[in-house]
């Protein structure tokens, strides 16, 4: 009954003219889509990457399309205008041409002509770039500019790039060290309050104990203080009475031959000890051995 019934849905399925409708639209929207995509990457060597095809994919690259179709009028539109426009100066400058006898001259006048002159040729030529032109010169003066340069050699440049790639590096390792620190430190403060709310509230009760252990940490905190005087004096004393001065070469002289007579001394009294050996422990009998 259950296969009777997924067939009679797929066949109503084909068969409903709104379903019918969406697959149609799909199917445009998917030719559409692909139709693109071919024109975008046709001079690539390897085949585009396989994509599953569902509902989110479509209405991505759908507004994908559209968005690059925009941008690619924009851009003609642009270029259609920068067309007329450069019709026109060349015009202008055809018909300046035909009424000027002596361009040479007047270009040499130019050159040796009032300060100002330069700014007006920069002008010009400023004028007579074409958009791609402009923008490069101006990113390039943009460039300088805050690289801090007056001429746009690539490797300084280069330089300065990498210099300020890893100023920037270190900037965000800084931050986040300085960011993981503020979160630790505001933690801490969270726990803190928490704990003085605690303390501060109605619920928190002291132990019984703490009173007294109070009262006896000022107990002897009070006699500490009443026998420090004296403990000060003794420590004078003893540093009075203590010789702190180092042994000179003399007195280390004079304490070695007094250790050296000791060690003489030592081994004559070990001689005469050795004299008695064997000899009985009554005084008497020792005598009457001698």
């Amino acid at each position: 009954m259950a296969h009777h019934r997924l067939m009679h849905d797929n066949t109503a399925a084909i068969f409903s003219p709104s379903v019918a409708r969406i697959a149609a639209s799909t199917a445009r929207e998917w030719s559409h889509v692909d139709a693109w995509l071919a024109s975008k990457f046709s001079n690539r060597a390897d085949p585009l990457l396989q994509f599953e095809r569902n509902p989110d994919t479509l209405r991505a690259l759908s507004a994908l399309a559209a968005l690059n179709e925009s941008a690619d009028d924009q851009r003609r539109l642009l270029a259609r205008a920068d067309s007329a426009a450069l019709q026109e100066l060349n015009a202008a400058s055809a018909g300046d041409d035909s009424r000027s006898g002596s361009g040479a001259a007047g270009s040499l006048g130019l050159a040796r002509g009032p300060p100002g002159m330069r700014e007006d040729i920069l002008d010009a030529v400023g004028q007579g770039l074409c958009k791609e032109g402009s923008n490069a010169l101006d990113a390039l003066a943009r460039l300088c500019s805050e690289a801090g340069t007056a001429y746009a050699d690539p490797s300084d440049l280069g330089r300065t790039m990498l210099r300020l790639q890893g100023s920037i590096y270190e900037t965000d390792q800084m931050r986040a060290r300085v960011e993981m620190l503020e979160r630790q430190l505001k933690a801490e403060s969270d726990s803190a309050e928490q704990l003085l709310q605690g303390l501060q509230g109605d619920e928190y009760k002291q132990p019984p104990e703490m009173a007294k252990q109070n009262l006896d940490t000022q107990r002897k905190i009070k006699a500490m203080s009443a026998q420090l005087p004296d403990l000060v004096d003794r420590v004078g004393s003893i540093e009075a009475t203590m010789s702190l001065s180092h042994p000179g070469v003399e007195d280390i002289t004079r304490e070695e031959q007094a250790l050296l007579a000791l060690i003489v001394r030592r081994k004559e009294l070990e001689a005469q000890l050795a004299s008695f050996e064997g000899a009985p422990a009554d005084p008497g009998a020792a005598q009457a051995d001698e």
